[in-house]
């Protein structure tokens, strides 16, 4: 096998994500600090698209049914597209050499030769417009002005409704100490929320969901044609929560039922397209620490978890209501992951916290979905059980896996709520264990 010039490597790494994928035929659409696009495994059926190319990096991932580990630079998307994974050992060679026809590159041999694809035109670099990453406030700041910011906001009827019903049955003390709130429906509702926080002296510049518009023909130089709102639209407001207790971020319930059901409240700057907006920062997708309500009504922010509170098993799974609801009703400190695919915080925490036990329960159909030809969803299983494995290899984590009767619920609060129990699988020996907190 000839050898690749470094000179055509070097070339390959300057192609974006975006140019392969549009040059590939994938459909590209502008969705904030992201390009939104279906995922390059040919493998993962999506409904919606659910594969994201953050601007500010260039870099991709997919998130659809949790994420089926696509994700990285232009070499892994042109190789997940072509040859349905990538192995760096078998793919790189085959995807620079791959990329490289595809955008009309020389093909430049160690041993001087040269192969091109005279019917392409040569590739010209592009200068792919960056966007400056805007950070976030410190999670003191944050959490001072969110909690603020839910105490001015409403409670409606229909979201009380929802809380206190049969779907979460959550009590009125939980709701309280959660900080579960309705997002305000009229803009003079929103903006003597905005002017009180303001007025009271809170920080708003940089906490996502906060954010300025620009008036409607204004002057984008001039400081009075902008206005201090939010970003956001939907039903109510879940509060995500680091291990030191602060409100960190905000999960949105949408209006939506059959798309989107959950969104964060974030407001990363945009400089194009209907609405022109600046001083908001993103959110990116943080995980939730959850603590049983009556513990978190004395938890002082700021406090760490493990100084306060004995931390014997912890509890992994995916969704803001799952997390509250299961922490009751179990008696036990759960991480909320946004995404199966996004595990790179969990470790170092459980590795701080001395952690010894771990449960993953996640929705059931990772594990049953008959309208798969296996009958269960493989990509979001196949992630489950290499993170179980990676906590017990690496650190020496006794890891279980929580399935049940989908019958019974769709996910773990469901279940509980139905008083009913999981079964037990122990990820190092797949023995069947006994259900113990």
């Amino acid at each position: 096998m000839k050898l690749l010039s470094q000179e055509t490597v070097d070339l390959v790494r300057r192609v974006s994500v975006k140019e392969v994928a549009e040059t590939l035929g994938f459909q590209i659409k502008r969705a904030g600090t992201h390009w939104n696009l279906g995922c390059p495994n040919p493998n993962h059926q999506e409904k919606t698209p659910q594969t994201y190319i953050k601007i500010s990096t260039g870099i991709y991932t997919c998130y659809g049914g949790g994420g089926c580990g696509a994700g990285g630079d232009a070499i892994t998307f042109y190789s997940w597209s072509q040859f349905n994974g990538y192995d760096p050992k078998k793919d790189f060679y085959r995807s620079i050499q791959g990329i490289a026809s595809l955008m009309g590159i020389p093909i430049k041999y160690k041993d001087g030769s040269i192969m091109q694809d005279e019917s392409r035109p040569t590739y010209v670099p592009r200068n792919e417009p960056k966007m400056i990453e805007v950070p976030a406030a410190s999670p003191d700041i944050c959490d001072r002005t969110y909690r603020r910011f839910l105490d001015l906001c409403p409670v409606f009827n229909e979201h009380l409704e929802e809380w206190l019903g049969p779907k979460r049955q959550y009590s009125r003390e939980q709701i309280e100490v959660l900080g579960l709130r309705s997002i305000p429906k009229t803009l003079d509702q929103v903006r003597k929320i905005v002017d009180t926080l303001q007025a009271e002296g809170y920080q708003i510049d940089r906490v996502p969901g906060f954010t300025q518009f620009l008036r409607q023909n204004g002057n984008a130089e001039d400081d009075n044609d902008w206005y201090w709102s939010i970003s956001s639209i939907g039903k109510y407001y879940i509060p995500v929560r680091d291990d030191r207790g602060r409100i960190i971020r905000l999960r949105v319930r949408t209006n939506f039922d059959d798309k989107k059901k959950y969104v964060w409240f974030s407001s990363a700057p945009m400089n194009e397209g209907k609405f022109v907006r600046r001083g908001g920062a993103p959110s990116g997708a943080p995980i939730n620490i959850v603590a049983p309500s009556k513990f978190m009504a004395t938890w002082e922010p700021g406090t760490e978890l493990n100084d306060v509170y004995l931390i014997k098993k912890v509890l992994l799974i995916e969704g803001e209501h799952k997390s509250y609801i299961c922490s009751d009703r179990l008696n036990m400190i759960v991480i909320g992951i946004p995404g199966v695919g996004n595990f790179r915080d969990v470790v170092p925490l459980l590795r701080k916290w001395g952690v010894k036990e771990a449960a993953i329960a996640y929705d059931i159909d990772a594990f049953y979905n008959e309208n798969k030809p296996t009958g269960k969803n493989e990509q979001v299983f196949k992630q489950l059980v290499s993170f179980g494995k990676e906590l017990i290899s690496q650190e020496d984590i006794q890891t279980e896996l929580w399935a049940w009767n989908p019958n019974d619920g769709k996910g773990l609060d469901d279940l509980l709520l139905n008083f009913k129990l999981p079964v037990v699988t122990d990820l190092r020996t797949n023995e069947r264990l006994p259900f113990v907190i």
